[in-house]
């Protein structure tokens, strides 16, 4: 049987792509002694718990057991996670295949360090599954999502980078100026997978504008992008229709952060996923 896996932070709640089978592992978010697990039955209490509480709120890579439950008895394993600079989950899924693979090293497993996360990790889980479906075998499927990887990027748009900050993701001086300032800050996750600023801007539209701007400055492939936002279906269309009008060609699907991907991007933000050109 083959399958697909990601970590949550792919912000995809389906169980097959394209007729493969499908199952999402989940990150979780900690807040004292409370822990919130990613995925479809999210507690919806998260909200009001933690503006209740004045603990910081940290996350957590899946664990191993989970990997290995979502492998399963699947022979043929195809697993995305967010980048490795920014998580455990690569790590943990890595683990999870070798302790497979002493038992049985008849199977197939593959984990891929997308070095991105929401809708990119997602597009690289896509492209598994249409390549599986055109008739791929394990190493050629291996090799052709790979080299789609090594040319898919993440961009954003942040109206907040307060969680990225208080979990180490970037630094706290510029987290707080940022927020004193009111200004969105617009970035990428860079060939490392390293959350790394590129603009700011003031205003939602003229932040928008900015970031069409950097997709271009990058060569990105305007024939598709994936935008996720946190509930910020507004700019998300916004973005949509800039893109457009430079690009009318484009595919562009909208879908949403779910809540590993929304603590981050916190409200207002979009996470842009698209592949980028040599040269």
């Amino acid at each position: 049987m083959k399958k697909i896996i990601t970590d949550s932070a792919a912000n995809l709640n389906v169980t097959t792509l394209n007729d493969i089978e499908y199952q999402s592992v989940g990150l979780t978010l900690v807040c004292g002694d409370k822990v919130f697990l990613d995925g479809a039955d999210f507690d919806p209490e998260f909200d009001k718990f933690i503006e209740n509480s004045s603990t910081e709120i940290k996350s957590s890579c899946p664990s191993v057991e989970s990997y290995l439950a979502a492998i399963g008895d699947a022979d043929e394993v195809y697993i995305f996670t967010i980048s490795s600079t920014l998580s455990g989950s690569y790590n943990t899924a890595q683990t999870a295949k070798k302790m497979i693979l002493e038992e049985d090293p008849n199977r197939k497993i593959h984990v891929f360090d997308t070095k991105a996360a929401g809708p990119a990790e997602r597009m690289a889980a896509v492209k598994a599954s249409e390549l599986l479906n055109e008739g791929g075998d394990f190493s050629e499927v291996v090799t052709q999502v790979q080299a789609y990887i090594d040319h898919l990027k993440i961009f954003f748009s942040l109206q907040s980078l307060t969680n990225l900050a208080n979990n180490g993701r970037i630094n706290k001086t510029v987290a707080k100026l940022a927020g004193v300032l009111k200004i969105n800050v617009l970035g990428w996750a860079n060939e490392e997978g390293k959350i790394e600023q590129l603009g700011k801007a003031r205003g939602a539209k003229r932040a928008y504008q900015s970031l069409v701007d950097i997709l271009v400055k990058h060569n990105f492939n305007s024939k598709k992008v994936v935008i996720d936002h946190a509930n910020n279906e507004k700019g998300a269309l916004a973005l949509k229709d800039l893109i457009q009008a430079k690009y009318p060609d484009c595919q562009i699907e909208i879908g949403i952060c779910t809540a590993l991907c929304s603590f981050y991007a916190e409200k207002g933000g979009l996470m842009v996923g698209c592949t980028v050109n040599d040269g």
